[in-house]
């Protein structure tokens, strides 16, 4: 009968190893670091449009390099490795990231000024933010969603639009790592 009791426990062990494997891979302190970026990166754009080129230029890799270590150190510490995963989340935000460098040639020759370049990365942003909701982690759609709305805003909002869209998209990034963190039951470290 021990033994029966044993086994029952052991399956139960590996039934919450598994269903906690299948739960929502988000990480939320990279929800809460590009939270921060996001709203200084967007109140730039208002206040100080000299120094939004040199900002993003900094902030972008080193929140892309960071966030791969906190998703990396995630994995660990929940005993779950999946290499093929962490490669997917690499390759989609590291070709949002190519495409904007890309873009931004644009506005360096004077092709497009850069007003309007900083609009076309939103809504490059916002569709990278989609697809990764479709295809990686659900709640990113949403952000997507309301940083294509966000870029028909610019469009109306007469003034600190930049700053209104970047309140909102890090609101939203917040509220989804607190999400994230209640589901998963981390702590904040």
């Amino acid at each position: 009968m021990a033994d029966m009791e044993q086994v029952k426990s052991d399956l139960g062990y590996v039934r919450e190893v598994v269903r906690a494997s299948e739960q929502d891979p988000s990480v939320p302190a990279i929800s809460f670091l590009w939270a921060a970026i996001c709203l200084v990166g967007f109140s730039l754009i208002d206040f100080a449009p000299r120094h939004v080129g040199l900002y993003w230029s900094i902030a972008a890799p080193l929140g892309f390099l960071t966030s791969c270590f906190l998703g990396w150190r995630h994995s660990q510490r929940q005993g779950q490795m999946r290499r093929d995963l962490g490669i997917r989340y690499f390759l989609h935000m590291f070709g949002m990231m190519a495409v904007i460098f890309l873009a931004s040639i644009l506005g360096g020759t004077g092709a497009v000024a850069w007003q309007e370049l900083s609009k076309l990365i939103l809504l490059i942003i916002g569709l990278a933010y989609f697809l990764a909701g479709v295809h990686l982690e659900r709640p990113l759609l949403w952000i997507g969603i309301l940083m294509m709305a966000g870029y028909l805003a610019l469009f109306v909002i007469p003034a600190y639009s930049w700053t209104f869209i970047g309140a909102l998209v890090a609101v939203a990034l917040v509220t989804t790592g607190l999400i994230g963190r209640r589901k998963s039951g981390t702590s904040p470290r």
